[in-house]
């Protein structure tokens, strides 16, 4: 079975239903708000060059109706169900850190309109345009500064991917990464036979050795986070060396390391939901003690009134 039609109806949304961020929008305010475009596409292998996407709605952006794309799933699968998906990955310049083309939201424009220009900008794709299908918006996630961050998915329909430009001043680099790859990194975790009909049964990396390179692994928040905060702040780096976060390197040959962590592992894990209800990552509150992660979660309690608070609470313990 393939992995798609899952998606659209469980993140399907009414196109133009966005809200604009007008004029008299307070900066501070757009500080706080950020869009981020996930790419999907067919794996190039899989994707027959004798069939063309055909638009039946007349949509003249993205915004195709799903029946459109269904026609064109079933005409592009045939028989075979299994349409394996790649999704794109990109490595920031300035911190290192495996994101999803966007950034933040200008004055004027739309949650959506905002993930599109920045994609725009920083690869030079236009996901704007026919040869992309909007099928919809992710849950809002807020990062360790209370920004939030939403999250739209983008399928691509064309058998050719558009060159993808770099600017060089935000990134460094980019890979697409097989699903399955994804799915398969933890034996820990299984999949039921129900979430591996939507997979495919003679995929050699479902029996492949899991090593450290190919699996989830853990680390703590102060090993593998470039947060100029954590530096500064003495309790939060405390805090942080004692909470651990899962991540998984990802296997795109380039002279850097992607290293999937943090938000963009938590979106990933988040539509890897949506397709099968199913994530090979666990959640982090199940793998930390639960008052230092509340800390971790809620930095602002930070205070000096806390710290004595749990100094003495400490002293009474021991």
């Amino acid at each position: 079975m393939n992995l798609i039609p899952n998606l659209v109806r469980q993140i399907r949304i009414p196109i133009g239903k966005q809200q604009y961020i007008h004029s008299n929008v307070k900066n501070t305010q757009l500080r706080k708000r950020a869009s981020v475009a996930v790419i999907l596409r067919l794996e190039p292998k899989y994707n027959d060059n004798s069939i063309r996407f055909n638009c039946k709605c007349g949509a003249k952006g993205n915004g195709h109706k799903e029946s459109c794309l269904n026609t064109f799933i079933e005409d592009i699968s045939g028989k075979n169900k299994y349409l394996p998906l790649e999704i794109l990955y990109l490595k920031r310049a300035d911190n290192g850190e495996v994101c999803f083309p966007g950034g933040k939201i200008e004055i004027g424009e739309t949650d959506q309109e905002a993930a599109e220009r920045e994609t725009l900008e920083e690869v030079a794709i236009d996901l704007n345009s026919p040869d992309f299908a909007l099928l919809g918006r992710m849950d809002d996630k807020f990062t360790f500064d209370k920004i939030g961050v939403h999250s739209f998915v983008y399928l691509q329909l064309s058998k050719n991917s558009p060159r993808i430009k770099l600017s060089v001043d935000e990134l460094v680099d980019y890979g697409w990464v097989n699903m399955e790859y994804i799915l398969y990194s933890n034996p820990k975790i299984p999949l039921t036979n129900h979430q591996l009909e939507y997979l495919n049964p003679s995929s050699p990396l479902l029996n492949e050795t899991k090593t450290n390179e190919n699996s989830v692994q853990y680390t703590s928040v102060s090993n593998i986070s470039t947060s100029r905060r954590l530096k500064k702040n003495m309790f939060l780096r405390f805090v942080c060396n004692n909470i651990y976060v899962p991540y998984l390197i990802l296997p795109i040959v380039s002279r850097y390391q992607f290293k999937l962590w943090g938000l963009t592992l938590d979106i990933t894990s988040d539509l890897l939901k949506k397709m099968i209800g199913y994530s090979p990552f666990p959640q982090q509150r199940n793998i930390n003690n639960s008052i230092i992660f509340f800390f971790y979660k809620y930095p602002k309690t930070f205070t000096i009134s806390t710290i004595v608070g749990l100094l003495i609470l400490f002293k009474l313990l021991v």
